[in-house]
């Protein structure tokens, strides 16, 4: 049975709201131009048909119609502009980050732990850089202990060789060999595959 997790999607609050700004104030200029326009339209429409008695409508609709449509199709060019606008400048904000999280992700995953995961002050995914960062030190200091725990296994080896050499293996160098053993084999449990 699956168990319910909360996600942590590494997204600034801040950029968050600014973003939710940016789209509330996009499509508000949106609507008010669409009522601007379509109130100037109308109106002149309206005018134009106070002095031209010689028109024959016989709905309001038949009036207003052409000037909504009109209207609304200016607003809608407007907002697909500012829209755009706003992807493309959203898109250049966020692509440098993620291109520079991509290439220390790259490094990390060669075997370089030596290197830091930092973005600039300005850019967003702080907190991924961030758990990506404590993540290679995790992984630094398992590796650490690996070596260490090898040079130990190797040590143990040699010991053993040269007891067998001079044969005479005792129970000491067979049991300092068994513990490197466990040692290393305890750091490699760490592990999952």
């Amino acid at each position: 049975m699956g168990v319910n997790r909360r996600r942590n999607y590494f997204i600034n609050k801040d950029f968050q709201s600014r973003f939710i700004l940016r789209f509330v104030l996009t499509t508000t200029f949106w609507a008010v131009a669409a009522i601007t326009l379509f109130a100037y339209f109308a109106g002149k429409r309206l005018h134009d048909a106070l002095y031209t008695s010689h028109l024959k409508i016989s709905s309001p609709g038949e009036l207003l119609l052409s000037s909504a449509v009109g209207a609304q199709a200016i607003s809608l060019v407007l907002f697909v502009v500012l829209l755009a606008y706003a992807i493309s400048t959203l898109g250049k904000k966020l692509s440098i980050p993620l291109y520079m999280l991509k290439k220390d992700i790259a490094r990390i995953a060669g075997g370089d732990l030596a290197t830091g995961v930092s973005l600039r002050a300005e850019d967003e995914f702080q907190d991924l850089a961030s758990a990506m960062d404590i993540m290679r030190k995790g992984l630094d200091e398992k590796l650490i202990k690996i070596k260490e725990g090898h040079a130990g296994l190797s040590s143990a080896v040699s010991g053993l060789q040269k007891a067998v050499l001079k044969g005479d293996p005792s129970a000491n160098a067979v049991g300092s060999l068994k513990e490197a053993a466990a040692r290393m084999k305890e750091e490699l449990n760490g592990f999952s595959c």
